[in-house]
């Protein structure tokens, strides 16, 4: 097992997890390095100085200190240690990526996430920046997925292509416009602003024409789940779910074919599905290139829905996901 240690004059950033639903549990010595140097360690690695104690408080310094889950990136600078700069930005921007698409994968179960950034000099680290991250929920119902190596490694590379796509301000803006919404609605409490965002998020990448929105989510979301007369109820339903919360309509009236005692669990079953839909459309697409270089542009989106039949797309596509076997 490789053994954590900070270079002299180096930037890091990390993310402290306290109460973090890990699988399995680990003793404080463990530490693991994933494929892309990022560090996954068990206890915090960096010392907290008195302003910050004072600023925190004693309840948040216990909630860092007792960290079980620390995701780490670090390398060496020669730029001033004092400033995190643009090379500490960077650090700081793709350890909150992985923290990020690390959701995609399930909500991971945690009692508070703190994102710390700063520098290692004079044999002693240094926190510039520290600031807490907004909470994901779970959609009620949803069963919490433990985070383990495996979960961790996906959202590292996951990270680099999301790195790779970012830094080209002209392309891909549907895709990172949808992955945002999507974020947002998983930071959501309520299942009405959950469902709207969820839905939203797939609209982004089916590109719709105005005035067939319903009919094209329905047809073209068959692409990402797998088609059947089931699926197809359960995306008109989400879809109407999503339009009632957009204006402010009662949402029962998309569920009237429902016995009205059954309504509210149907609605919190699709908005799960349209949660763990949405999550398996953006991973999927970060995951294959293929895939990706079809979500590049609005041109290419029109191709890929506009002149392709089903079953071609289909077959670009590659693994769907079955909404019927989601509880």
């Amino acid at each position: 097992m490789d053994e954590f240690k900070f270079q002299e004059q180096a930037k890091y950033a990390l993310v402290a997890v306290n109460m973090a639903y890990t699988d399995p549990p680990q003793d404080k010595d463990w530490k693991y390095k994933l494929s892309d140097g990022t560090w996954i360690l068990c206890q915090m690695p960096v010392s907290i100085e008195a302003f910050w104690k004072e600023w925190i408080g004693t309840i948040g310094l216990e909630a860092l200190e007792e960290s079980n889950l620390i995701m780490l990136c670090s390398e060496s600078s020669t730029t001033d240690p004092m400033v995190l700069g643009e090379h500490g930005e960077r650090l700081k921007k793709r350890i909150s990526d992985i923290f990020y698409l690390l959701q995609l994968s399930g909500i991971l179960g945690y009692e508070e996430a703190n994102l710390l950034c700063g520098s290692f000099f004079e044999g002693k680290s240094n926190v510039r920046q520290m600031g807490e991250f907004f909470p994901f929920y779970p959609t009620k119902g949803h069963t919490l997925v433990p985070v383990n190596i495996k979960r961790l490694e996906k959202a590292a590379q996951l990270s680099k292509t999301f790195e790779e796509i970012d830094s080209i301000p002209d392309d891909f803006k549907r895709l990172k416009w949808g992955f945002w919404v999507l974020m947002d609605g998983l930071q959501k409490k309520h299942g009405e602003e959950r469902i709207h965002q969820f839905v939203r998020s797939l609209e982004a990448l089916i590109l719709p024409e105005i005035g067939r929105t319903r009919a094209q989510f329905v047809h073209r979301c068959q692409t990402f789940a797998k088609a059947s007369h089931n699926t197809k109820q359960i995306l008109e339903e989400a879809f109407d779910l999503r339009s009632m919360a957009e204006h402010l309509n009662d949402w029962e009236q998309a569920l009237n074919s429902h016995p009205r005692d059954d309504r509210e669990t149907v609605a919190l079953h699709r908005t799960r599905q349209m949660e763990q839909l949405a999550s398996f459309a953006y991973s999927h697409i970060l995951e294959s290139r293929t895939v990706l270089n079809h979500f590049i542009n609005e041109k290419k989106l029109g191709q890929f829905w506009g002149d392709k039949d089903d079953k071609d797309r289909r077959n670009i596509w590659g693994t769907q996901l079955d909404l019927t076997l989601i509880g």
